[in-house]
């Protein structure tokens, strides 16, 4: 066979036989119901898509835990109970009994740390659980100071000495119960967050 041969002559196709249909592609897909054609959806990912939305912001919480903790520290410094006419802070001492207001500024101090911490970095969980325990510490002990009081009180008043409350243990149980009650919501609006979306 010779190099120079010449191509054989190009193949037709066949016409279609007699009475059958002409061929026509097929229509494109049609598009999803709603959404017209071309549209890409945006915003939220889809679900399953594993990718984690932002920790949401407990301002709240954290404004309550920090402004609890600020009232610890200021009722630990004012008069929790007055003896004719002497005035008895957190921080005197009577005989052997415990002095507590250094207890109760540093819960306070934690509990500002707390607030601040959940305002900055968002750390919703673990400080919102030790804001939890340490208030509630927080509030035990401000109950029982209370009751002690109380029962001096009683006493004095049955000896005929003249006692009285003054504001530090109310100022310190409501801080404690607002740093309470903050670190409850923090960890509601933890709950509520997704892990993924």
């Amino acid at each position: 066979m010779s190099d120079f041969e010449p191509d054989p002559p190009p193949t037709t196709p066949m016409p279609p036989a007699p009475g059958a249909p002409p061929f026509v592609s097929p229509p494109p897909p049609p598009a999803a119901y709603g959404v017209p054609p071309g549209y890409v959806p945006t915003g939220y990912p889809a679900v399953g898509s594993g990718q984690q939305p932002p920790r949401p912001a407990v301002t709240v919480g954290a404004g309550l835990i920090a402004g609890g903790g600020a009232l610890m520290v200021l009722g630990s410094f004012l008069n929790w109970f007055t003896i004719e006419g002497q005035s008895f802070t957190g921080f005197s001492s009577e005989g052997d009994n415990m002095k507590d207001g250094p207890v109760f500024v540093f819960l306070g101090v934690l509990a500002l740390a707390f607030g601040i911490t959940l305002l900055a970095a968002r750390k919703v969980l673990a400080v919102a659980i030790l804001a939890v325990a340490f208030a509630a510490f927080a509030v035990l002990a401000a109950l029982a100071d209370i009751t002690d009081v109380s029962d001096a009180k009683d006493l004095a008043t049955a000896l005929g000495v003249d006692m009285s409350f003054g504001p530090g243990l109310w100022i310190i149980i409501i801080g404690a119960l607002m740093a309470l009650g903050g670190g409850i919501a923090s960890l509601a609006k933890r709950r509520a967050w997704p892990r993924t979306m």
